[in-house]
């Protein structure tokens, strides 16, 4: 079998840690006053939740969290990527986590939560190949309580959604389709920063180095405030930041979610004039 499937009831005291998972229930009131549960989706701050976008159509969507319901304030759609934002004006969530600019590999151990009122429901898969528009194909059938549920890597670190099915035409059948982080994280993270939880101050302005402005495509400094961790750490105006960690970025916002959310120091590649100098950031949680 290509996955195990386990529903954990509050009750059983399985799993202590599943049970302040950041995944939540997402419903809508039907006719006759009908409470219907429609998808998962998962709380990325103690006010924001995502969710699929082909389910808040409607405004009386809500998410259910330790048995309370919560309706948003706002919703936010993003398309292209088929999710929606619920954005909540008080914090209502006691667990939640921020995607990162991370793709699970192929066969990497995956494990999908999805919340329901009455308890979790837990699948063991793994990635099997990536699709044309970003998607990963997953060893698992799809099963509709599963849709828009959070995805989480052997670390328990935030991986993608689960979006919906899709058929590779191979005589496998539908198989689940997992949108990663690094395709959403950006906007979840300029969500945020407008919503008042900016990164911690570090003293660059900075934009992405197209093929217009340099050969080498990264992310550009275009100032580095004097006396800042930035400028302590030796980075320089003009410097363009090709990888971080060993993952090739592009964007300014992966250095910010990577300062806010990295408890650990974070190793640079800088390409400086004709020459590479690696380095290091220290951790700005400390």
């Amino acid at each position: 079998m290509f996955s195990i499937i386990i529903t954990l009831l509050v009750s059983t005291g399985f799993f202590p840690s599943l049970m302040e998972s950041p995944a939540v229930s997402v419903g809508r009131m039907a006719d006759g006053n009908r409470f219907v549960e429609i998808c998962s989706g998962v709380a990325v701050s103690p006010g924001h939740a995502v969710t699929l976008f082909a389910f808040t159509e409607d405004s009386d969507i809500f998410v259910i969290d330790n048995a309370i319901r919560f309706y948003p304030d706002s919703v936010v759609n993003f398309r292209d990527m088929g999710l929606s934002m619920l954005i909540f004006h008080d914090d209502v969530f006691a667990s939640f986590e921020q995607p990162r600019n991370t793709s699970p590999e192929n066969g990497a151990a995956l494990m999908i939560v999805a919340n329901h009122p009455t308890g979790l429901s837990v699948i063991r898969t793994f990635p099997m190949e990536q699709l044309s528009d970003g998607a990963l194909l997953l060893a698992s059938p799809p099963a509709s309580e599963l849709m828009g549920a959070p995805v989480f890597d052997s670390y328990d670190r935030l991986a993608g959604i689960v979006t919906g099915s899709f058929d590779p035409g191979d005589g496998r059948g539908e198989l689940m389709a997992l949108i990663p982080c690094n395709l959403w994280y950006y906007w979840v993270e300029t969500l945020l920063s407008d919503a008042g939880m900016h990164t911690p101050l570090f003293g660059i302005t900075a934009m992405p180095a197209t093929s217009g402005l340099s050969t080498v495509q990264g992310i550009l400094l275009l100032d580095v405030e004097v006396n800042s961790p930035a400028d302590n750490c030796g980075l320089e105006e003009g410097d363009i930041i090709t990888e971080i960690n060993g993952e090739r970025v592009y964007h300014p916002e992966a250095l910010k979610v990577m300062i806010q959310n990295s408890p650990d120091a974070l190793n640079l590649l800088v390409q400086r004039d004709s020459e590479t100098a690696e380095i290091v950031i220290p951790s700005l949680q400390q």
